[in-house]
This record gives structure tokens, sequence and C-alpha cells, in this order.
């Protein structure tokens, strides 16, 4: 498709991206090859429309996954962000093929594909904060960690105002960081499962 990819250079934030662009790529390629770029080139615009509002220009590409990943989220699941392109630009004639029986039956794989995705970005995105917790429990032993009292607050990560109250009442002490360690392994299999389970999906279309 032609329009100008956004480059960046942390890989995660590159996979982050054609992921996305690549899910709307295959949700599009039903229609006409003048409409598939419209759509294309206008996702890849609000993308970095996006970015341009947060950043400027020279320091685009050093967007990070989570940052990209929060812009994604606030941009929508591809096949919601695509379904609302062409209603607002009537695209009627584009979008007559799905109502054969032939497309009517791939919806659901669409559909489960889009799921798979919002999965997987979740999962990544969870991990990244674990791995950010394991990092902070080196920097701020005291402030990090599992701290809980029954009707009293319940905190999992950093304590933003380091109250001696809540401190007492850290549950993890040193078992925090393998626990932790123990969820960023358990979140790595997941991630990996889904990007299989999202092959066989793209197989199907």
């Amino acid at each position: 498709m032609h329009y100008n990819q956004i480059h960046f250079t942390n890989r995660s934030s590159a996979q982050l991206y054609k992921n996305y662009m690549s899910t709307a790529t295959a949700l599009v390629k039903r229609l006409a090859l003048e409409q598939r770029q419209d759509i294309l080139c206008e996702i890849n615009s609000h993308i970095f429309e996006a970015l341009q509002q947060q950043f400027p220009q020279q320091l685009i590409q050093d967007t990070t996954p989570m940052q990209l990943e929060d812009i994604l989220e606030k941009l929508g699941l591809p096949a919601t962000f695509i379904l609302e392109m062409i209603s607002s630009a009537s695209l009627g004639q584009a979008v007559a093929p799905s109502t054969e029986p032939a497309s009517l039956l791939k919806m659901p794989i669409m559909l489960a594909r889009a799921i798979v995705n919002l999965v997987y970005y979740t999962t990544y995105t969870l991990m990244l904060i674990a791995i950010f917790l394991v990092v902070a429990k080196f920097v701020d032993p005291q402030g990090v960690g599992f701290f809980y009292a029954p009707n009293k607050f319940f905190i999992f990560g950093k304590l933003i105002l380091q109250h001696e109250e809540a401190i007492r009442y850290e549950q993890l002490g040193n078992y925090f960081i393998p626990v932790l360690l123990f969820i960023i392994t358990g979140l790595y299999y997941s991630s990996t499962l889904i990007l299989k389970i999202k092959k066989s999906i793209y197989h199907k279309l």
C-alpha cells in the first residue's frame, strides 16, 4: 500500500505500529485499490498527527511503546475506526461485497483478530509495567511493593507519598521481585501464544 510509513528507532514501537497497520490492511483488502489506499493513508495520518501533537517532529521516531500504545488505544481498534471512516465517507458501494455470504462468514474471523490484538497489546503493556516495577524496586526498595491493609489501602506498585504506616503493611518483602519475575515470564509466554493465534487467524482471512 502506498502510504508514508512512520519509522521508529525502538523495535517494540515499530512492531506495534506494524501490527496495527497490518490489521487495518487485512480488514480493507476486499475494497477497491484506491479506497484501500485512501483508508490506510487516513489511518496513518491520524497516527502521525497524534504523535505530532505530543512530540516535536524530530522526536517522533523515539516514541516509546507505552506512548504509542496510548495513542493507538485512543484511536481505537482498526475494525471500529475503519467502519466509522466508511460510514462517514458514504462508501456504500465499497462495502457492498461484504454482504456476500463468503464475506459474512469472514466477519467473525476479523472480529476475533481485533479482539486478539487488543489482548496482545494489553498483555504487552502489563509486561512493560512489571519490568518497570522490578527496576523501581531496586531504586526505591521501601517505596515499591505490595501494600495492603483491610479497609485502608491496596497498592501494588510505587507509593506516591511514602507514609510510614503504608510501608509497615508491605506484604511481599523480598518476594516482591521473584513474584514480578514470575508474572513477567507468564506474560511473555502468553504474548508468544497470542502471536501464534494471530498468525493462524491471519491465514484464515
